[in-house]
């Protein structure tokens, strides 16, 4: 008879394991080392990171809160040590970032950890050395008040962690965006990020505007609408940007509850609701949200890196976020349409008030140029010859965003002008070859935070190949000399904005170019509200045809949608 296949596992393995849960990558070093100080009682906090090799080698926190003796360092490096909790009754009203004891342990067990503390009341600080596990050194050293940790040879004993690690860039921005949030999260503290001695970011600890001035720059941070609100159940603050400065994807959403920033569907949602119809509904809102609610609705035990919370009562809090941002944007009072009144129908022939040109409809002279001009620069002769068999004549648009067309047989062709041009740009920009560029009469200069700016850096190949020539503009900031010719001659700082905003919904890699063409076609696709003519809408439809998978724009979306003549008798009956 064979012994048990069950075993208990050795102390290490386990001690690696839960090191994992916690200890995902580098950001995860700072974030639980960060909170710490935080708890610490710190009013500055340095992080400092050094790199090689393309790796990340060195991590250091430095704060200057309360500091430990000799005795709190031995313990503090055994798992499920901690000063914050008492026993299970505890965990109803813990305030601190950090509470089950597993951080520094979790880190000795797969890097090597240094930590140097010196209490107040102490003339000399203490030095501990510890890896893997086990204590290499222990000694008293001179060291300001607070606490200096210095994490190296990363996952050095957990090979499958490390292969997985992505790009210095990436992580780099992983650790910048961690920063970020925990800094706004304590406006009060100042945070200062660096890397191979060059600053990133940097509060000054001074308050909420000047931690999001810092971080979001002036000229996004002069524009944000504060936000105040209460319930029964909680209490609400922070800033909202206007629906104006939108992004596409939710990574600055900044929510916090009780001091702990989160990452919450249901609140991002919350703040997102709150704009109502101000925004697409595929674009995100920047936002600073600050939550004070009753720690007895908060359950912060429920994920092994502390970044998710439950709320008991969910759905009121998250009413009283959406009323609060709504409130902030004065988004409770009607808000007109963008397009004004519908233009007006042409007249049927023998109308005795006759019909102008063939045009569609009309809205200025600088609309219609630029029509033509995208027209222009998508043609390269790629329209089907007479006689191709797909002819289409336009006779009309609904909306100003659907050309109204019919074939020599009689059937209903209704195109998505902005997908349809959308697949053209598409196809035009994927094609062989590298992407005709253009000099901007003016460089665009966009002011990144810290996250976003490791996200160009890291990126500037791509961006590159996809025509974009971006150089460092002073800190975090970045002038675009050249673009895609298909772009015009003047851009948005917004399109720029949303590249990056979509380089770091994606990350890096090889995919990075995809989406930066996909991007660049949708801006510079012919809008939907665009007057066409309908000369100008059977060019379009005519390039439409001549790209390789017509039907579809690059999302997916469809571009045509044709009725038949047998399908518009059966719809009215007719036999």
């Amino acid at each position: 008879m064979t012994g048990s296949a069950i075993r208990p596992l050795d102390p290490t393995t386990i001690t690696k394991i839960a090191a994992g849960e916690v200890i995902e990558r580098p950001a995860s070093v700072v974030k639980e080392l960060v909170e710490n100080a935080l708890d610490a009682g710190a009013g500055r906090i340095d992080v400092g990171i050094r790199s090689r090799d393309g790796a990340i080698a060195m991590i250091r926190v430095t704060d200057d809160g309360s500091g430990m003796s000799a005795e709190d360092l031995r313990i503090a490096v055994l798992p499920h040590t901690t000063s914050k909790l008492r026993g299970i009754d505890d965990l109803a009203s813990v305030r601190t970032l950090g509470f089950r004891g597993e951080a520094l342990a979790s880190i000795a067990a797969v890097a090597r950890l240094t930590i140097v503390s010196r209490r107040p009341r102490d003339l000399l600080g203490s030095r501990l050395v510890v890896m893997g596990g086990a204590v290499l050194e222990e000694n008293e050293n001179p060291a300001p008040v607070g606490t200096r940790v210095q994490v190296e040879e990363l996952f050095h004993n957990t090979p499958a962690r490390r292969k997985f690690q992505k790009t210095l860039g990436t992580e780099i921005a992983h650790v910048a965006g961690t920063v970020e949030r925990l800094a706004l999260s304590r406006p009060d503290v100042a945070f200062k990020l660096t890397h191979n001695g060059r600053t990133r970011l940097a509060t000054p600890g001074t308050g909420v505007s000047e931690a999001v001035t810092a971080l979001l720059g002036p000229e996004l941070a002069g524009g944000l609408l504060p936000v105040e609100g209460e319930s029964a159940l909680c209490r609400v603050s922070g800033y909202v940007a206007p629906p104006s400065v939108r992004r596409p994807n939710p990574y600055q959403v900044f929510v916090a509850v009780n001091g702990r920033i989160v990452q919450s569907a249901p609140l991002v949602a919350a703040v997102r609701a709150g704009y109502g119809t101000l925004l697409p509904s595929d674009r995100h809102p920047v936002a600073v949200i600050a939550l004070e609610i009753d720690t007895g609705l908060v359950d912060v035990n429920v994920h092994p890196a502390k970044r998710q919370v439950r709320l008991s009562r969910e759905p009121e809090v998250a009413e009283a976020v959406s009323r609060a941002v709504a409130s902030a944007l004065g988004v409770l009072r009607p808000v007109p349409s963008p397009h004004g009144p519908p233009a007006p129908v042409p007249r049927p022939p023998g109308d005795p008030t006759p019909a102008a040109a063939p045009v569609v409809a009309e809205r200025g002279l600088a609309y219609g140029r630029r029509t033509e001009r995208q027209l222009r620069q998508t043609a390269l002769g790629g329209e089907p010859a007479p006689g191709g068999g797909r002819e289409v004549e336009v006779i009309g648009q609904v909306g100003l965003t659907y050309l109204v067309g019919r074939t020599g047989n009689g059937d209903l062709v209704l195109v998505d002008q902005h997908a349809a041009h959308e697949r053209v740009l598409y196809d035009r920009l994927s094609a062989p070859g590298p992407v005709e560029v253009q000099e901007l009469l003016v460089p665009v200069v966009i002011e990144c935070t810290a996250r976003e700016a490791t996200v160009v850096d890291e990126n500037r190949d791509s961006l590159a190949s996809a025509g974009f020539a971006v150089d460092e503009f002073g800190e975090n900031r970045y002038a675009v000399r050249t673009v895609p010719v298909l772009l015009g001659r003047e851009v948005d700082p917004a399109v720029v904005r949303e590249i990056v905003g979509e380089l770091i919904g994606g990350g890096s890699g090889p995919d990075a170019r995809e989406r930066l063409v996909r991007i660049v076609a949708c801006h510079g696709a012919i809008r939907a509200g665009a007057p066409l003519t309908c000369e100008q809408g059977e060019r379009l439809i005519g390039q439409l045809f001549a790209a390789k998978t017509p039907l579809t724009c690059p999302h997916g979306r469809p571009t045509v949608v044709t009725f038949s003549r047998g399908r518009l008798e059966k719809l009215f009956s007719r036999s």
